[in-house]
């Protein structure tokens, strides 16, 4: 008979979606039937979150730091809880980590961040995406929720949006001391599966170790 571990240790995954992105757009309800199917093999029971952030035809950042701290609470961070974040969603977690960090200053530190097609700039910018690249943002607070080297970045050499992925490559890396991978021909990483986004969870989560090809 096989023996079954009396415990599977519980991964909780939340998305914050691209601009204008819902929980059924490109590849979020996919990476959660992925993450379910090697559940079992990777030891873990992960629970994924893709979250309806408000109003987000047009991203207001107070609003989205605001609905994020009720999502999760300064007392509900721990080491098991993981930030997926796409495009403007990875800002809006920079945002909402600073926060939470500078009001509450024992608060633990998370399981890992993944940002996903990230940016600090944007090649045509319209003004609401002005007023994301132009509001400061505590890094420091922000990086002292997050483990060292569990801060995984993915660019794409192609995205239409940011031509200066090398630019944002290096402001990754200085203002957050990230991992950055640049992979080729990803685009804004849109498709509706993504093999790096899923291992990219799986590695911050600890069940594999190998880097993500960049």
């Amino acid at each position: 008979m096989m023996s079954t571990p009396t415990q599977t240790q519980r991964k909780e995954v939340f998305i914050v979606p691209r601009w204008a992105g819902a929980p059924h757009d490109d590849w979020y309800p996919w990476l959660g039937e992925q993450l379910q199917a090697v559940a079992t093999e990777d030891g873990f029971d992960y629970q994924v979150h893709t979250l309806p952030m408000p109003a987000w035809d047009l991203p207001v950042i107070e609003r989205a730091v605001r609905y994020l701290q009720e999502v999760l609470p300064a007392h509900k961070l721990n080491s098991n809880v993981y930030l997926v974040g796409h495009s403007v969603g990875c800002l809006a977690i920079l945002h909402y980590l600073a926060t939470i960090a500078k009001a509450n200053p024992k608060a633990p530190q998370i399981g890992g961040v993944l940002c996903v097609a990230g940016w600090f700039s944007v090649d045509s910018p319209w003004q609401e995406v002005l007023d994301w690249m132009h509001a400061p943002i505590d890094y420091e607070a922000a990086r002292r929720l997050i483990p060292k080297d569990k801060l995984i970045v993915l660019l794409s050499d192609d995205d239409p949006y940011t031509s200066g992925y090398q630019n944002n490559e290096q402001l990754w890396v200085e203002r957050l001391h990230s991992q950055v991978s640049i992979l080729p021909g990803r685009q804004h990483f849109s498709a509706q599966l993504d093999f790096d986004v899923r291992d990219a969870v799986r590695d911050l989560a600890g069940a594999i170790s190998a880097p993500v090809l960049g």
